[in-house]
């Protein structure tokens, strides 16, 4: 329940954000980030808590997620590996190298 002028402020406030985000990277390749609160949730009812994407939902940078470890109900783990907008082909094969080396821990 917003007004037009509290919705278009929100949606001028996002766009500054992914504009300034470049400068949140500038000095590394991605970013790693949890991809949910805990393991996943079983069966496939449910994709889990999004509460740890919403952010790269409205900043809109490619993201990736990938297995680290298993929960306690033997479930999986994963991390959000998190590009520069625009630079998907360089965050997948950065995904990629990262799950290759976890991997073979």
């Amino acid at each position: 329940e917003l007004s037009y002028e509290q919705y278009d402020a929100a949606i001028r406030l996002a766009d500054r954000c992914r504009s300034q985000f470049a400068d949140v990277l500038a000095n590394v390749d991605v970013l790693i980030a949890p991809s949910s609160p805990g393991e996943a949730p079983q069966g496939l009812h449910s994709t889990g808590d999004s509460v740890m994407n919403r952010v790269w939902t409205l900043l809109h940078p490619p993201c990736v997620t990938i297995p680290v470890a298993t929960g306690p109900q033997g479930l999986p783990l994963g991390v959000q590996i998190v590009g520069r907008i625009g630079a998907d082909a360089q965050t997948l094969a950065c995904a990629h190298r990262l799950h290759q080396v976890l991997r073979d821990l």
